[in-house]
């Protein structure tokens, strides 16, 4: 029985085909099975052969009852054994392969994934099942087994860290797809929604307690455009003046080298741009992709003018697009014309469209005509200054107030200044009180202004109002040092009267 037990293990392993050489671990193990089962086959059937000897001797009277019970429990063990065999073999973890994972964006800039799954899981061969099916007394092999369909597969999308190993953060919508049976050879297609934009990923797919990932590299799906274009910034406020910059992702499905050249049109004359590489912050005019590149980063920067115009006004959204041409669409747009939604829609260039919403700024002059005044000690100083609107918005609640030296009051009229339209100007006045028994020196006051344009606080410049105070002259002895300076001089000419007449 040992050297048929043996031959029969021999001819079950040279009859496994051939496999990859990366699914060797799974098919020892799936062959360690299928030799287990057989092997608790043959016990079962020398368990039933032991039995029905056992009966016969003991109704010959030869052994015992007991002989009987015992050979009964033996070959109730043997079945248990080899159901046990049996199910080991049909949790083997399924073979699920990904046949395709495509990426694709919608009008409206959500990211779907596309999924394709197929069951890879091999059969049994004809020879290998009958060698298991055709063993004289043993029971049937389950046809699950020959079929090797899979089911309850729960699949879900996770990303990838940094240095690709999984978070477990799942970021596809559904969170979870469930496949209630998968044949062999079958393949089923599903559909996530990306909760953010990935560019590889790890599919997780559950299998009665067991999960299989598979990371993998997203396919850009196939479009009419020549590549794809993307910003997370579609729509921004600016300042008028300033400058706003618009962050690109360029994105294409082959993988051969390309070279686009980039043009802005519906844009303004007034408003000028230049495309950035966002490492080297290099000017570019075309975007390359080398060989495997399906992927490129870059900033669009528009500096905004000064003032309104008829095609650039305060507070009215300015919609313009982004273009990435193959050298055909590149004969077709201009930038010194308007085209249309629909013109563009019908070229095969890359696009992006994006909103500018120009606002007004608001900015404050302070100007006077002196920032300087001597006095003399117990006098008091009036000044003047204007308050003017240099920006494009109107002002409002304009504060103007002081900081004095110790014991000093200001008084301002009027310290508040409701509202103030642009190139409009206030006059505010200023009455600097310096205390009582002030030290002659050189004193200063800050004069500050603080305003808000469209419920934001204006920056503003302060301005330092210098104080001279001097020291009042002694009358009464000025008045007697002039009438002393008289006498001498009377005296004086008298003396030269006397001396003539002599």
């Amino acid at each position: 029985m040992k050297k048929k037990i043996l031959f029969v293990a021999i001819v079950f392993t040279l009859a496994v085909p051939v496999r990859h050489p990366g699914l060797l671990a799974q098919q020892s193990a799936e062959d360690a099975r299928l030799i287990e089962v057989r092997r608790q086959q043959i016990n079962l059937n020398e368990m039933r052969a032991a039995l029905a000897r056992t009966r016969e001797l003991v109704e010959q009277g030869v052994e015992r009852q007991t002989e009987l019970n015992a050979a009964q429990v033996r070959l109730e063990q043997a079945q248990l054994n080899y159901q046990n065999a049996v199910l080991s073999l049909l949790t083997l973890q399924p073979r699920l392969s990904i046949q395709e994972a495509v990426k694709r964006q919608d009008s409206e800039g959500r990211r779907f994934v596309r999924l394709t799954l197929q069951n890879l899981t091999p059969s049994f061969d004809d020879s290998r099942f009958q060698m298991l099916n055709n063993f004289e007394g043993a029971d049937p092999i389950p046809p699950e087994l020959r079929t090797r369909d899979v089911t309850d597969v729960f699949v879900s999308l996770q990303a990838t860290g940094a240095s690709g190993d999984a978070r477990s953060t799942i970021i596809g919508i559904p969170y979870e797809t469930h496949i209630d049976r998968l044949q062999y050879g079958e393949s089923r297609t599903m559909e996530f929604q990306l909760l953010r934009d990935a560019d590889s990923l790890i599919v997780a797919a559950n299998y009665k307690g067991q999960t299989q990932e598979y990371t993998i590299h997203l396919q850009q799906a196939e479009t009419d455009n020549v590549l794809m274009m993307s910003s997370l910034q579609v729509s921004q406020e600016a300042d008028l003046g300033a400058e706003v910059t618009f962050d690109l992702k360029l994105e294409r499905s082959s993988v051969d080298v390309r070279r686009f050249p980039l043009k802005t049109i519906n844009l303004p004359r007034q408003i000028s741009h230049n495309f950035l590489d966002p490492g080297s912050r290099a000017r570019l005019q075309q975007v390359n992709f080398p060989t495997g590149v399906t992927q490129q980063n870059l900033t669009l920067q528009l500096y905004l003018p000064d003032r309104t115009s008829e095609q650039v006004k305060m507070d009215e959204p300015l919609e313009f697009w982004v273009l990435a041409l193959d050298d055909e669409a590149e004969r077709q747009f201009t930038e010194d014309r308007i085209y249309t939604e629909d013109e563009i829609g019908q070229s095969r260039a890359g696009r992006v469209r994006l909103i500018l919403l120009p606002r007004g700024v608001g900015r404050i002059e302070v100007a006077a005509p002196s920032l300087f005044s001597e006095i003399l000690t117990g006098d008091t100083v009036e000044a003047k200054m204007t308050l003017r609107n240099a920006g494009t918005r109107r002002l409002d609640n304009i504060r103007v107030r002081a900081e004095t030296p110790l014991n000093w009051r200001v008084e301002i009229e009027p310290d508040i200044v409701e509202t103030l339209d642009v190139n409009r100007e206030a006059e505010v006045k200023f009455l600097m009180i310096p205390p009582e028994g002030a030290v002659v020196g050189d004193y200063e006051v800050r004069i500050k202004t603080e305003s808000y344009s469209y419920n934001r606080a204006i920056p503003t410049e302060d301005k330092l109002y210098r104080i001279s105070i001097k020291a009042r002259p002694n009358v009464l002895a000025t008045t007697g040092l002039f009438v002393g300076l008289l006498v001498i001089l009377a005296g004086v000419a008298f003396f030269l009267v006397r001396l003539t007449r002599r």
